[in-house]
């Protein structure tokens, strides 16, 4: 007997159509801005910059594909020796990417992610309070692990609860809050999601940086506002009031703590000590021997690596099995191809900015757009990334928008942090269909929710997000000196 034929997702077919022609299209267009770009900083550099760019946006190839191909075309090219264009692959930045994701893997073996998520739902007595928790888990544990790892953890519990109550529109508003609470839960910490350290990258290559607190100092409170705000459009949405009494009482999870999870806690506790510590010391201590010591090598990247591979010699066994808290087979399950993705936005950048590329066709955009101040910069960027996001992945959209915004900001003589922060917190955004995001792909496999009312709520959501996300940085970027 046959297997029944898989669900299609909705625009799964208009996903491979976008495929099959950006395959072809990256090409012909990397041709014609060559052609275009004859006198111009690097005719090379604009051809093949806008032929990773149209492949990351349509993903006609893998991704981590694409970044490989950048490598290889600057060397065939000539742009850059073979040298250079590979050892983009170590830049530091990627080794944050890894000791994170080595986290989230021992988080996710060990069972920790899904005994914060029952604890916190079993204290649930109202349906208001329900959706605000299971959104401020999903939130959670979107800072030290990715938005799909945390969505995968999250929904099944909020899938036991609304099965409990028996309430299709409290369902639906459940999924929809792991789902979207995951995405801006990833905006908190550097290590959030992959277009925050795409943003951070783009910083550095201007000569800011960016501390780990540096970061949550501008992510947690706009992303907590973004939660709040998340949280009213689902309750306005789905008719959910603060009178409404949970006819049940929820489960929580009974079973004793393990090796596994009592050593998953110390290492996160330990990374986010040391990934705090330098900018603690900056106020505490400024200039002394002990502060320039920890700034100079207790940078965010070795923590990172000490913290992940740690769990690979702490016990996270039984008294009857022993093991570590993490192995490598379990480690290396991790999503390497994103190292390979970042490795080639990391060299396009690099080219763009010593070539004088990204600067030329900043000041082409200024005219053409006529934004010329931060923040009519700020909302140009912050809109079009959003706009991407609904359409391909958050770290291609971050990836093509991160050097445009600084490039925009540079040709404008206006302030390049709020711009690239923009657009980064813009990136992360794609709530109206279930291809715009893996978490929404998930929460629209429970069949708990329609296309129609993800895409109603979901464009709801990203005209709210867009005007939190420009008011917050214009709020909160003045007291850094970024405007």
């Amino acid at each position: 007997m046959s297997e029944p034929a898989a669900t299609e997702l909705p625009g799964e077919s208009f996903e491979r159509w976008r495929q099959r022609i950006g395959l072809g299209l990256g090409p012909a267009l990397a041709l014609l801005a060559w052609w275009l770009g004859q006198g111009s900083a690097s005719p090379a550099l604009a051809g093949l910059l806008v032929l990773c760019v149209t492949w990351w946006l349509t993903e006609a190839l893998p991704m981590a594909v694409v970044g490989l191909v950048a490598a290889v075309g600057a060397v065939v090219t000539g742009l850059a020796k073979p040298e250079v264009a590979f050892g983009a692959f170590g830049y530091p930045l990627l080794y944050l990417f890894i000791g994170s994701f080595f986290i989230a893997e021992a988080m996710r073996v060990h069972g920790l992610g899904e005994r914060l998520a029952s604890a916190m739902a079993g204290r649930a007595h109202s349906r208001l309070s329900l959706l605000v928790v299971v959104s401020i888990v999903a939130f959670t544990l979107s800072t030290v692990m990715s938005n799909t790892a945390a969505t995968a953890i999250v929904l099944p519990i909020a899938l036991a609860a609304a099965a409990a109550i028996g309430d299709a529109r409290l369902s639906t508003a459940l999924v929809l809050a792991v789902a979207w609470g995951a995405s801006v839960g990833g905006l908190g910490t550097p290590v959030g999601t992959p277009p925050n350290l795409i943003g951070l990258r783009e910083l550095r290559e201007h000569g800011i940086e960016l501390s780990f607190l540096g970061w949550m100092a501008i992510g947690v409170p706009v992303g907590l506002v973004l939660l709040a705000g998340m949280i009213g459009v689902l309750c306005l949405f789905f008719g959910i009031r603060r009178k409404q009494p949970l006819a049940v009482r929820l489960a929580r999870t009974e079973r004793p703590w393990n090796r596994g999870e009592i050593a998953v806690l110390a290492c996160i506790a330990l990374a986010l000590t040391g990934w705090l510590l330098p900018s603690l010391l900056q106020i505490a201590v400024p200039g002394s021997p002990v502060e320039r010591w920890v700034a100079e090598h207790v940078t965010e990247e070795v923590v990172a690596v000490v913290a992940g591979c740690l769990k690979l010699v702490l016990p996270g066994g039984s008294a009857r099995v022993r093991r570590p808290a993490l192995t490598w087979d379990e480690a290396i399950r991790i999503d390497w191809s994103l190292i390979l993705l970042f490795g080639g936005g990391v060299l396009l950048g690099k080219l763009a900015k010593q070539t004088g590329l990204v600067d030329e066709w900043g000041g082409w955009l200024v005219q053409i757009t006529g934004a010329g101040s931060t923040w009519s910069i700020v909302a140009l960027v912050t809109a079009a990334s959003i706009l991407l996001s609904e359409a391909t992945s958050n770290t291609a959209t971050a990836t093509l928008m991160a050097p445009l915004a600084a490039g925009l900001a540079d040709a404008a003589h206006a302030a390049p942090v709020p711009s690239v922060l923009g657009a980064t917190l813009g990136a992360s955004f794609g709530f109206m269909m279930p291809i715009s995001t893996a978490p929404n792909a998930m929460a629209y496999a429970t069949r708990k929710v329609t296309v129609g009312q993800m895409a109603r709520a979901g464009v709801i959501f990203d005209v709210v997000g867009f005007v939190l996300i420009v008011g917050g940085l214009r709020l909160f970027a003045p007291l850094f000196g970024w405007s």
